[in-house]
């Protein structure tokens, strides 16, 4: 079962050696191949330095996806965390984080499909949002996707 702590390490896993625009094109082949049948059933935002350089609404996706990548998107810029982390942070009092943090469920989701895009030595150079399968499921796309990247990288 997942935790904040494993949420946490899987974050360290996925750190990169690097990532820019070169990287988009092998990125997005990565996920494609990671997600197969289920990359028509999701979308896909990435950011790099907090600007938009893909998106992808898939075959079987609505409007609905695209609000929910509204909403996982704030919260890893909120929160320089993913969106699951977040999630399991809150998961037995997320009344209370919303009027504690004065944000609104309207806004911002805690719930998975949002990961941070870390490069080791750097930090949080943008984000990766996912939405369309359960929100562990988004979670877990983004997660194998960066792993197989990083694998290929070295």
């Amino acid at each position: 079962m997942l935790t904040t702590e494993l949420i946490l390490e899987q974050e360290k896993k996925t750190a990169l050696p690097h990532f820019g625009l070169n990287d988009l094109n092998p990125f997005i082949e990565t996920l494609k191949k990671i997600g197969g049948e289920d990359y028509e059933k999701v979308c896909v935002l990435i950011k790099l330095n907090h600007r938009v350089i893909f998106f992808h609404a898939g075959q079987h996706t609505t409007n609905e996806n695209n609000i929910w990548i509204g909403k996982k998107e704030r919260a890893v810029d909120l929160f320089d965390h993913s969106s699951l982390y977040e999630k399991y942070l809150n998961k037995d009092h997320e009344d209370q984080f919303f009027k504690d943090s004065g944000l609104s469920p309207k806004d911002i989701a805690i719930v998975g499909g949002g990961l941070p895009l870390i490069v080791t030595g750097t930090g949080i150079v943008g984000s990766l949002i996912i939405s369309g399968l359960t929100d562990e499921g988004d979670h877990d796309l983004g997660y194998h996707a960066l792993l197989d990247y990083k694998a290929a990288l070295s």
